[in-house]
């Protein structure tokens, strides 16, 4: 795929590389699956292909649970492109160390409650950091990035998200972590109640046995 220069890169992981640009005098973000060289070119298309509308259909799905993500406008599977709702904000990563105790809490309270009503229905995100989420002007909660998200999960599923944001706070915010991750899990169990012991249970399991995804 030819990329314009006219885009505005807003960041490259490993598997896509994110554009804001603006059209109809509105900004909107694009996200490019980019070619893997050292996959057959068939095999990297195909796969490019079926991420791309796994992400499309996980990011309307999660809107419909009534977790904020960006809404999709348009996709090219053959180009193995998304387009999407810009999300004017920060990121929670970068917020987090800067704000005051209450505030913190309280983000990650909310952050607890929009995992869990993922899990409530059956949907884990696959990547659930801090990076992931977006705090907006209004310090509403948005959550980004569906590329590992999958449905029908299993409770082994939902511990491994959990299991995830628990590591991300130990290695991105190890100074604060602990009232980061009491008050994200007590946002968690807020929403579900009694059903949630089970995933919490299995959280501590993965976490015991040292395994890591």
């Amino acid at each position: 795929m030819e990329v314009p220069k006219l885009k505005q890169m807003l960041a490259r992981g490993a598997e896509s590389v994110i554009y804001k640009i603006d059209q109809w005098g509105f900004p909107f973000v694009l996200k490019w699956r980019q070619e893997k060289p050292y996959l057959l070119k068939d095999i990297d298309s195909q796969l490019r292909r079926s991420r791309t509308s796994r992400e499309c259909k996980m990011l309307t799905i999660s809107r419909t649970l009534g977790v904020p993500t960006p809404a999709v406008y348009s996709v090219d599977l053959d180009n193995h492109t998304i387009l999407m709702d810009f999300i004017a904000g920060t990121q929670f990563k970068q917020l987090a160390g800067q704000l005051s105790q209450s505030t913190l809490i309280s983000l990650c309270h909310r952050f607890g409650r929009l995992i869990a009503l993922l899990h409530a229905g059956d949907v884990v995100h696959g990547d659930p950091t801090t990076s992931n989420v977006i705090v907006d002007e209004k310090s509403r909660l948005w959550i980004v990035d569906f590329g590992l998200s999958e449905m029908n999960a299993t409770i082994e599923m939902k511990g491994v998200d959990l299991h995830l944001i628990h590591r991300a706070l130990e290695t991105t915010h190890w100074d604060i972590q602990e009232d980061m991750l009491d008050a994200t899990l007590e946002g968690y169990v807020d929403l579900l109640g009694n059903t949630a012991e089970p995933t919490l249970s299995r959280m501590n399991e993965i976490r015991e046995r040292g395994r890591y995804h």
